[in-house]
């Protein structure tokens, strides 16, 4: 009896927090950062070639990216708060193929 009567009192309660509780799940999540992403935008395999900034342009690729992993990077996703420079630099060709998203054949 107690029982029954517990639950009568605090059903409105329980239906109000699992309803709160499922609003919130679907809430977005506006912490996500933009991102930027940049394609490779050269035919240069020069050494240093794949990590000059003026080699890479803003957008998605006009080729479509490899998988297999093939002689120029294709592109590269730059999170908000960072640069493309400050991701490229420092960095040989084999080390921007290695954080490249996909890869372009040999021009």
């Amino acid at each position: 009896m107690k029982t029954v009567h517990f639950l009568r009192t605090h059903f409105l309660l329980m239906a109000a927090l699992l309803t709160a509780g499922i609003a919130m799940s679907f809430k977005t999540d506006s912490s996500k950062k933009a991102v930027t992403v940049y394609h490779y935008d050269s035919n240069s395999m020069a050494p240093g070639a794949f990590s000059t900034v003026s080699n890479w342009a803003v957008g998605n690729p006009v080729e479509n990216c490899a998988t297999s992993r093939d002689v120029r990077p294709c592109k590269i996703t730059v999170p908000e708060g960072s640069t493309l420079s400050s991701i490229l630099a420092g960095k040989n060709n084999s080390q921007v193929l290695d954080i490249s998203e996909g890869y372009l054949p040999e021009p």
